[in-house]
């Protein structure tokens, strides 16, 4: 993971073009690895699977947190940035609670393999829609 966000800043991308399209890419990496140790039962594979989705989550925070940054001053970093760990820990709160806990639905760990796939897959339909959408109008222009 820490080697995929260090090679980020090498890459000669415009990124308010391409940013999109690479948080929808990776977004679907990562729900394919997540379906990949739903469906399989050789630990190699899940391991494997585990490896993409991590390298991948890492490189999506990194890409994100870039194309937040970008547009921001440097006075508003920090209420950005906590503002959206806030969020994000919220959200990761409720899924937990939805999905893991014994209050909420407490599904085994297969069956969560294909919940937070199909979020990822969901959240890359969103970044996918949104960057042919801006590539779209872009030529268009």
């Amino acid at each position: 993971g820490s080697v995929t966000s260090f090679v980020v800043q090498y890459m000669k991308i415009n990124w308010d073009l391409f940013g999109e399209l690479a948080l929808g890419i990776f977004s679907a990496i990562d729900a394919g690895s997540l379906f990949l140790m739903h469906f399989t039962t050789n630990i190699w594979a899940c391991y494997a699977g585990y490896l993409i989705f991590k390298a991948c989550y890492m490189l999506l925070i990194t890409i994100a947190t870039f194309q937040i940054a970008v547009n921001l001053s440097m006075e508003r970093y920090a209420l950005m940035f906590g503002f959206n760990n806030f969020v994000a820990l919220v959200i990761q709160t409720i899924l937990t609670v939805v999905v893991v806990d014994s209050r909420g639905l407490g599904l085994d760990i297969v069956t969560q393999f294909l919940i937070y796939g199909s979020y990822f897959a969901f959240i890359a339909g969103i970044f996918l829609i949104r960057s042919i959408h801006m590539l779209v109008s872009s030529k268009c222009k």
